[in-house]
């Protein structure tokens, strides 16, 4: 192993190491004499598996110390490099702690260092430690270590910093590594100072298992004499706050005159036995007390960092920031008069230049996206303007014709509504009748009117009152409700919107329009009339009892025959149409009407290739006779009243029979 050495000469050039070792640490500690750089000092030591071994040591001085260390460092491999601050640098604190698990105790020292800071220092410069114990039922000591902005440290190159991964550890860490060991390994108390004359600096360290005490602080080193009562009184202050037994802190004091006497500068451990209690933590280190005297805050701070105070020796000096070398190279350039001279111009030409010509490009986009400006313009003062009508509207207008058909959709059949009162801001009243409708009563249908006006949530606050239903089941009701949501167009399903479906298309079957009318042909054979009225029922599919209908009739060849066989052809025909099936004779019977009206004179004359029946008149049906009918004879007899009723010229008389007779078998044809 080497000791200490001085190198006067340049080591040469740089030799790349391929890969570096992460066990391996190189520690730094540079040397200053009135403020000059001098030399630095350098160890290298391997922390693996909880253990610390020193591997080398060497000592530079000269004008190209720090690139030979430089040139050390990665040659023997070293994967960090710390460099050692001064004890003035940083700020030490203690707290102390309750007994608890260690999970426990690093979240509350953790707070309580925020608590402290509260964000007054920078994160990487600031770090935290739980000191370890032989006593865990014991109060615990954290130590807080704070290396303020304003302390740059130690002067190293860029070159240097920029090629090594460079940390930074103050003293008192090395100092804490050092008593804490030594009490573990069963030594009755540990003292451990350091002091640094050329700036100041003071760093205690004690312990005796139970009492702690770590400082730092900085004094003038200018006077040998006044450095040493310096160094006397701040031992002295820091051992009696942290409330060391004074049997305990005069043998110390003693101890440490007596060194003073001898030593102010470098590593102190006045008590006996501290340099081999301190030289068993590390393996393979130097015997010399006075190589420890100056190199063992050193091996102190390797000891560190191998233990759990490596987040308080392993501090940065700032965060890494990406292309750091071009920016500091711009700044560098910036210095020159030259160039700051055109920096100068070219920033005053961008003020001068750069806003108007960013407004000019806004404007050119801007017309090339809107060419015709005044006109998007006029669109949107109309569109703001019928957002106010229409918000004003919905505010002070109902529509009336729409929640009037949100009514009908909510009244199911079976009820017969008699008035409505519907007024703006006021509730809704409805009265009317109910009647009992196929198996349910009238009040099942009020009931139901009920639930379709709250579904709907068009309307709310339904009320409803009836009175005793009359001989025939009918209620008189009365339904009043508030217009919760006048403007909500609810989706209704198709059995109950009316407007899809009416109430006569439910009835009775879907209308028959003009087209369809008009399209029965007024001559030519009977299959064919017959088939195109059956099929022109339903734009969508004909019934099946008029299509079996229609197939009969065009299965059986017809011989041309008379007009008046003809006639009689025609009539066979509709009557055949309408007993298949009643429930569509209305309709037929209505077409059948509407084509006898185009020609009254020849249906009645008989004249004409096809005749229509439409103008027979049937004999007179009495009460007696219509209430005897069944469902299929009234709806059959239905039919022919209704084509009569379609002829004109009609008695008044006859006319009056035949209106009579229609309402009483419609009557007939709703019964079950």
């Amino acid at each position: 192993m080497k000791l200490i050495k001085s190198k006067t000469k340049n080591a040469g050039k740089k030799q790349a190491s391929p890969q570096s070792d992460p066990s391996r640490v190189a520690i730094l500690s540079v040397r200053y004499s009135e403020k000059t750089f001098v030399g630095c000092d350098v160890i290298l030591a391997r922390i693996a598996d909880g253990r610390t071994e020193m591997l080398d040591c060497e000592s530079f001085v000269g004008q190209t110390a720090i690139e030979d260390v430089r040139s050390w460092i990665e040659q023997h491999l070293a994967a960090r490099t710390v460099v050692m601050l001064a004890g003035s640098d940083v700020i030490c604190r203690t707290l102390k702690l309750p007994p608890a698990s260690t999970d426990q105790l690093e979240m509350a020292l953790r707070l309580q260092v925020e608590n402290i800071l509260l964000g007054g220092a920078a994160r990487w410069r600031t770090n935290s430690a739980l000191l370890p114990t032989s006593d865990p039922d014991h109060d615990r000591i954290g130590l807080v270590v704070d290396w303020p902005v304003s302390n740059v440290g130690p002067f190293l190159p860029s070159s240097f910093k920029d090629q090594l991964e460079v940390i930074y550890a103050p003293p008192i860490a090395a100092l804490v590594a050092f008593v804490t060991g030594a009490i573990l390994q069963g030594n009755r108390e540990s003292l451990a100072v350091h002091l640094e004359r050329e700036t100041g600096a003071i760093s205690i360290a004690y312990s005796d298992g139970i009492h702690s005490a770590f400082r730092t602080l900085r004094e003038d080193g200018t006077d040998e004499t006044e450095w040493r009562a310096s160094v006397i009184r701040s031992t002295s202050e820091t051992l009696l706050l942290a409330d060391i037994p004074e049997q305990s802190i005069q043998p110390a004091l003693d101890a440490l005159k007596a060194v003073l006497l001898e030593q102010t500068d470098g590593l102190i451990a006045p008590l006996a036995g501290s340099f081999p209690s301190f030289r068993t933590l590390a393996e393979s280190s130097p015997a010399d007390d006075l190589w420890w005297q100056r190199n063992g805050i050193l091996i102190g701070t390797a000891i560190a960092l191998g233990g759990p105070l490596a987040r308080i020796a392993s501090l940065k000096e700032k965060v890494a920031v990406q292309h750091e070398q071009f920016f500091a190279r711009m700044i560098a350039s910036a210095q020159t008069p030259k160039t700051a001279i055109r920096i100068c111009i070219a920033a005053l030409l961008l003020i001068a230049i750069a806003p108007p010509a960013l407004s000019g490009s806004r404007l050119m986009y801007l017309q090339w996206l809107l060419p015709d400006a005044p006109a998007y313009e006029r669109t949107l003062i109309r569109s703001d303007k019928e957002n106010a009508m229409y918000r004003d509207y919905e505010k002070n207008a109902w529509p009336m014709g729409k929640l009037l058909g949100d009514l009908a959709s909510c009244t199911p059949e079976g009820i017969e509504l008699e008035s409505i009162a519907l007024t703006q801001g006021s509730p809704i009243t409805v009265q009317g009748n109910a009647k009992p409708q196929g198996g349910g009563t009238a009040a099942e249908a009020i009931l139901l009117m009920e639930r379709q006006l709250r579904e709907s949530r068009v309307f709310d606050r339904i009320e409803k009152n009836w009175d005793a239903p009359n001989a025939n089941g009918v209620l008189k009701f009365t339904i009043s409700a508030t217009v919760a949501n006048p403007l909500l167009v609810p989706n209704y399903p198709q059995t109950q919107d009316f407007a899809l479906r009416t109430l006569r298309d439910r009835r009775y079957g879907p209308a028959v329009t003009e087209s369809s009318s008009a399209a029965i042909p007024k001559s030519g054979d009977a299959t064919s009339a017959s088939t195109k009225s059956a099929n022109s029922i339903n734009d969508e599919e004909p019934p099946p009892d008029v299509v079996s209908v229609a197939k009969d009739q065009n299965s059986t060849p017809i011989a041309p025959s008379t007009p008046a066989d003809s006639g009689r052809s025609a009539e066979t025909s509709d009557a055949k149409t309408s007993t298949a099936n009643p429930s569509d004779s209305r309709s037929l019977q209505r077409r059948s009407a509407t084509a006898g009206t185009a020609a009254p004179d020849a249906a009645r004359r008989g004249r004409g290739g096809n005749a229509d029946d439409s103008s027979a008149i049937p004999p007179p049906l009495s009460t007696q006779q219509i209430s005897a009918m069944t469902q299929a004879e009234a709806r059959e007899a239905l039919g022919r009243v209704s084509k009569a009723r379609g002829t004109s010229g009609l008695d008044p008389a006859i006319e009056a029979r035949l209106r009579d007779e229609f309402y009483l078998l419609l009557e007939q044809a709703k019964k079950k």
